[in-house]
């Protein structure tokens, strides 16, 4: 079966110009940017194509590195994929990434599935021209994901034998096997001969409403997987019916899906209940084993420490409490809540030097924190005594006010009355004041992320650019 996609305009939110504007726009509007698109001259197949990327929202002003999505019929599926991305990282449920599109130029010509390996043009540009480009433009992690729906499906799962190297996970979406009903065969032999532990990928597959040899495929290679999954351990496989929706439809529900099955366990949503059953060894053997299917390190993130503290101080068990703190503040020293809660945490113990030392600490890191400075007040400690609060006069705050970036400006900041904020091109940023030097950063948005900047200046005090907690700088560039 071969679905026949809808002529898509690739607008991708560039506010590119065409016909279809039959208005302009009102006084003071502004294009929603979600990506831009590129082209790429491809020797594999003889000609330029197109492709779209989507950033995380904090990429400007951080310094990590992020996993890919590579979504094949970009027209239609690149900005329902990114918006995905964008939500379920934000929930903590998988990690920010990079989302990269592929427009088709003549789907049928490329997508086919039945051809002899190592012969796709179509899959020579993606591992051999597009993938490299992406690594050499944008900060990206070792592990790949390639989605695709009907035909795009199909030749996911065609990818996953004929360029297994290159990803490790797979979404195919109804993969369309009336089109090619030798390909489960065609996977079964291949993995047969391809026991490799170092494989170790990740295979979601949706099916929709539809029967016949679409699902009869699905669930023929469904039987032979899982029952190898028994077996062999280097390929981890689920499969999804959604008898209620449409092959056109299912799409949006079966990537939200699909990326939350391949990152699973990426969230704890009590890491509480892990702690008891082994404490601070259980919550590190289930990111170790996370890492160890991914590919990549994934820390113990700092949230997740906190609420393990939270549930031990409220049972009044505080020598636990007390190591799972120290924890957390060797792994972020600068975080003013961490330091805020041991603050808390020593008071509770009867250490009021302790507390008074941590809380110092805190503000140390963030002068004007309400919650530090509330606890101080309780204690009838005078905080400015510690550390004094900060007030910077709007007119001082004018030394920030610039364009920075590297070889182009990629964050701005702008003086709006007496207050200063900051922009990306997906983000805006409030900004307060930690000293004539330093400022807090917030973003007024669920995408973007917080931490602390500080100035570079030279031996003049002239401004020359920005440092970010992260370890990323950027150069002052007007």
């Amino acid at each position: 079966m071969r679905l026949r996609l809808a002529l898509g305009i690739v607008l991708c939110a560039l506010a590119l110009p065409g016909p279809w504007a039959s208005a302009q726009p009102s006084s003071g509007s502004a294009p929603i940017v979600l990506g831009q698109l590129f082209q790429i001259r491809s020797q594999a197949m003889s000609e330029t194509r197109s492709f779209q990327v989507h950033r995380p929202g904090d990429y400007d002003v951080s310094n990590a590195r992020y996993p890919v999505v590579i979504v094949l019929d970009g027209e239609e599926h690149f900005q329902h994929v990114s918006t995905t991305v964008d939500l379920l990282s934000v929930a903590g449920r998988i990690p920010q990434m990079l989302v990269v599109g592929i427009p088709n130029v003549d789907r049928y010509r490329d997508m086919d599935s039945t051809a002899a390996p190592g012969s796709s043009a179509f899959l020579k540009f993606i591992t051999d021209e597009l993938v490299p480009k992406i690594d050499r433009d944008y900060r990206t992690g070792s592990y790949r994901i390639l989605v695709g729906h009907s035909d795009a499906g199909l030749y996911a799962l065609y990818s996953m034998i004929n360029a297994p190297t290159v990803f490790r996970g797979y979404i195919a979406i109804s993969p369309a096997f009336g089109d090619n009903r030798e390909l489960p065969k065609t996977i079964a032999a291949f993995l047969e001969g391809h026991k490799d532990p170092s494989l170790n990928a990740d295979l979601f597959m949706a099916t929709d409403a539809g029967t016949g040899q679409p699902l009869s495929g699905a669930w023929e290679l469904s039987s032979y997987l899982q029952d190898r999954s028994s077996r062999v351990r280097d390929l981890r496989f689920t499969l999804r019916r959604y008898p209620e929706e449409t092959h056109s439809a299912i799409p949006l529900r079966g990537v939200y899906d699909g990326l939350a099955s391949i990152f699973e366990g990426w969230e704890v949503q009590d890491p509480f209940t892990l702690y008891e059953q082994g404490g601070l060894t259980a919550i590190d053997k289930h990111f170790a084993t996370l890492s160890a299917r991914l590919g990549f390190e994934v820390a113990v993130p700092e949230e997740a420490l906190f609420t393990t503290f939270t549930q031990l101080e409220g049972r009044k068990r505080f020598p636990e409490a007390e190591q799972v703190i120290k924890r957390a503040i060797e792994s972020f020293p600068d975080s003013v809540n961490a330091h805020y809660y041991a603050g808390r945490l020593y008071l509770q113990m009867g250490n009021r030097d302790l507390a008074v030392a941590s809380l110092k600490k805190a503000l140390l890191i963030s002068a004007n924190d309400p919650a530090s400075r509330g606890l101080l007040e309780y204690m009838k400690v005078d905080a400015n005594t510690l550390v004094p609060e900060v007030h910077v006069a709007g007119k001082d705050l004018a030394k920030f006010v610039g364009g920075y970036g590297t070889s182009a400006v990629v964050f701005e900041i702008v003086q709006r009355g007496d207050k200063i904020v900051g922009k990306t091109s997906q983000s805006e940023y409030e900004l307060d004041a930690l000293s004539g030097t330093a400022l807090q950063y917030s973003g007024n948005n669920a995408y973007a992320g917080s931490g602390t900047v500080s100035l570079r200046t030279d031996d003049r005090g002239r401004v020359t650019g920005l440092k970010f907690q992260n370890g990323a700088e950027l150069a002052k560039l007007k």
